[in-house]
């Protein structure tokens, strides 16, 4: 049996960052929270820019819950579509719907990472959470379940991870050709 949370490195990657703040397996955190996201009990989720949040319903009520990342501002996105466009396998792959194994090594020469990487303190790359339960760690079922739901649907739409954080996901074909463009217009500026 496959698992439905994460059947991507994308969607594995993103549930797994909560490991960078304190979540280790195995863990019954893990347990409980894929226990929850298996009954359906995340609702109202909601992907954007900085943000997944989304009501967790268990035993004991029903708690809003929210993870959080920086997003980039736009002269970096800017910087990180140049990055991209001059990276063939990169362009294959976000043309063919999916992100690429090396977006983060290309995306690291425009200082930027999607998804964070545990033991990294780069201040893009902290995750914080707020959950309305008495669990008073940083990551508790309700959060696990929030970020298992997520990993789920970024799997179906990878272009939510550039959502999250503050990227282009419209024409983005586009805008890697614009990227390309400038960047070949630049160097022969130069000569």
């Amino acid at each position: 049996m496959s698992d439905p949370y994460g059947k991507t490195w994308w969607g594995r990657k993103w549930w797994r960052a909560l490991e960078t703040i304190g979540l280790n397996y195995p863990d019954q955190r893990i347990v409980k929270g894929r226990a929850l996201a298996g009954h359906s009990a995340v609702s109202g989720m909601s992907i954007d820019p900085g943000s997944v949040s989304g009501t967790v319903a268990d035993a004991n009520g029903t708690f809003e819950a929210e993870i959080r990342i920086p997003v980039y501002d736009n002269t970096t996105w800017n910087a990180g579509m140049t990055a991209l466009s001059l990276s063939p396998s990169c362009v294959a792959g976000l043309l063919a719907g999916r992100l690429p194994k090396r977006i983060d090594e290309v995306l690291s020469s425009a200082g930027m990472r999607l998804l964070p990487k545990k033991f990294a303190a780069e201040p893009h790359n902290i995750i914080t959470t707020s959950c309305g339960c008495s669990d008073t760690r940083e990551v508790c079922a309700h959060i696990m379940a929030l970020a298992l739901v997520s990993a789920a649907r970024m799997d179906d739409d990878p272009w939510l991870v550039l959502l999250l954080r503050g990227g282009p996901t419209r024409d983005l074909a586009g805008r890697l050709r614009a990227a390309r463009v400038a960047t070949m217009d630049a160097a022969q500026s130069v000569v």
